[in-house]
């Protein structure tokens, strides 16, 4: 079945990074910046790390969300890269690289998330506590408590939402709360 791949001229993964990578940082159309991002995620190559985590700060959504979902799809072998993104200066990196670390549930990304709850910016903080959401508890329990009295409601629901899902009695004092204040509760 594969030797037809290793016939001469026929192109290889390794072949297509180099292209697929170009297109992702300097495609004109978004949506095609996007699918190349996606597509580099099934190459099943490290060489493909530096270019996606460049891609959460694309001047297009559609391209770091699509750069954050590549990521997340390529698993703990991102978590360094996320890790060390989220130090970045731009608020829109931090926060696709927490929203990534949240999808990866790789209890490596637990200690950066939970430091980002104290991030200065609001979108920041809620993808923190989002990813911390699923997959709750441990250390993550107290920095989330520390946000049920943020400045964002967003963000404090979030906290609550993930202190919900934690598998303590505090979840379920928190569960039961939220069922409480909610409408029709």
């Amino acid at each position: 079945m594969t030797s037809f791949l290793m016939e001469p001229g026929i192109p290889t993964i390794d072949d297509a990074l180099g292209p697929l990578i170009e297109t992702l940082r300097e495609g004109a159309d978004p949506a095609v910046r996007a699918f190349a991002a996606l597509t580099l995620a099934k190459c099943g190559r490290s060489a493909v790390l530096a270019p996606l985590v460049a891609a959460l700060g694309d001047t297009e959504k559609v391209v770091r969300r699509a750069a954050a979902q590549s990521l997340a799809g390529i698993g703990p072998e991102a978590v360094p890269v996320l890790v060390a993104a989220l130090g970045d200066p731009s608020w829109i990196v931090r926060y696709r690289a927490a929203e990534a670390l949240g999808m990866i549930r790789d209890p490596r990304a637990a200690p950066a998330l939970i430091g980002m709850l104290g991030d200065p910016e609001d979108h920041v903080r809620f993808m923190a506590a989002k990813g911390l959401a699923l997959d709750p508890g441990g250390p993550a329990t107290d920095a989330l408590i520390g946000r049920l009295d943020d400045r964002n409601p967003y963000v404090r629901r979030m906290a609550a939402e993930a202190l919900r899902n934690a598998p303590t009695p505090l979840g379920d004092a928190v569960a039961s709360r939220i069922r409480e204040l909610s409408p029709g509760g």
